[in-house]
């Protein structure tokens, strides 16, 4: 390679570099409490960083996949929902009944007695799984119960998934909630200021102290 080219390398490589900076931002406070915001990267004594990727590739999302106008309003009108526990027989032939059917549904997994009280609330009790279609619940799995429920709630009787259609993730009955750590107080701005010595009062004429 000759010495042009590498040189022609070399800037190529920056100009690269410095597209990929531009589509950064970085924020973060400083120690007296300021917020900064600035598309270069902060001095490194500060911890507290935030960076946020304005580039194309971050910015692209998966298109949804769009349900069939049948399966679409039944979904709509009547969700389902999937309770579930760890080692169930049950609870997995009530996954695969509804994966079978090309149903959509949430599952929700129930281990913690926050869990139970969601599943309480949503009309279940101790056996599981738990199944809701629209407002009826289904306790326990029972093929021909849960194939009558989505049936009357207008699923097709044959599978309508479009290729590519995934579930939403499994998620707890009672989702955990990531606590922050609380932001510390801004420090007080320091005072620049000089501080003047008080100044003596003026003596009488002709009076030394």
């Amino acid at each position: 390679m000759t010495a042009r080219a590498v040189v022609l390398f070399g800037v190529g490589l920056a100009l690269v570099a410095s597209a990929a900076l531009a589509q950064q931002m970085y924020k973060w406070t400083d120690e007296k409490g300021i917020v900064h915001y600035s598309d270069t990267p902060p001095p490194p004594k500060e911890k507290r960083v935030e960076v946020k990727d304005f580039s194309a590739s971050s910015q692209r999302m998966a298109p949804p996949v769009a349900l069939p106008y049948a399966l679409a309003q039944a979904v709509k009108y009547n969700p389902v929902t999937l309770f579930t526990g760890s080692d169930c027989t049950p609870c997995d032939q009530a996954r695969n009944a509804l994966r079978d059917r090309g149903v959509p549904f949430t599952e929700k997994t129930v281990a913690t007695t926050a869990d139970r009280a969601r599943l309480i609330d949503a009309g279940g009790n101790d056996t599981l799984p738990f199944i809701k279609v629209g407002s009826k619940g289904l306790a326990g799995y029972a093929p021909s119960d849960l194939q009558d429920a989505l049936t009357g709630a207008s699923y097709p009787l044959a599978r309508r998934l479009p290729p590519g259609y995934q579930n939403p993730p499994v998620q707890p009955a009672a989702p955990v909630a990531v606590a922050l750590p609380p932001s510390p107080p801004p420090s007080a701005p320091a005072d620049d200021a000089p501080v003047l010595p008080e100044s003596a009062p003026a003596s009488p004429s002709g009076i030394r102290f």
